[in-house]
């Protein structure tokens, strides 16, 4: 099965200018985790996830998470979030791994597995955001 078979053409999308705090509300609305990050044009040019930003927000956190000692201070993370609020969503996105509509379903789940991604989009042969595929979408597919 093809990408364009199991996408969801959910173009749910920020652009480089959007601001964090934009950024946080449309993934509170939505409840996704995960927002593609698209220019003027529509091509995909990054990502942005909820782990993105809370390891801009306390970048040590992820690394003290396996002392057992370490309890997170939420004033820190509140007081840096807050910093954050007003800075463009580019200043923190990441680079993105994406699919061609015709990429197999095998290529996807592989991808989807050994990078740890919720999500990955799809782009047409220009770049282009077309859709995204959820691990979920995979599951749904092998179980029917």
């Amino acid at each position: 099965m093809k990408a364009r078979d199991l996408m969801r053409r959910d173009l749910t999308s920020v652009e480089p200018d959007t601001l964090i705090y934009e950024v946080v509300y449309l993934m509170e609305q939505s409840g996704l985790s995960t927002l593609p990050v698209v220019d003027e044009e529509g091509k995909l040019v990054g990502i942005i996830t909820e782990h993105d930003l809370i390891h801009a927000a306390l970048p040590e956190y992820f690394d003290m998470l396996h002392s057992i000692s370490f309890l997170p201070n939420l004033n820190q993370i509140q007081k840096r979030l807050k910093e954050m609020a007003f800075r463009p969503v580019s200043e923190y996105m990441k680079e993105v791994t994406s699919v061609h509509l015709d990429d197999e379903d095998l290529h996807i789940a592989d991808l989807l597995i050994r990078k740890r991604l919720k999500q990955i989009p799809v782009v047409d042969g220009e770049g282009h955001l077309v859709g995204v595929i959820r691990r979920i979408d995979i599951l749904s597919r092998l179980i029917r």
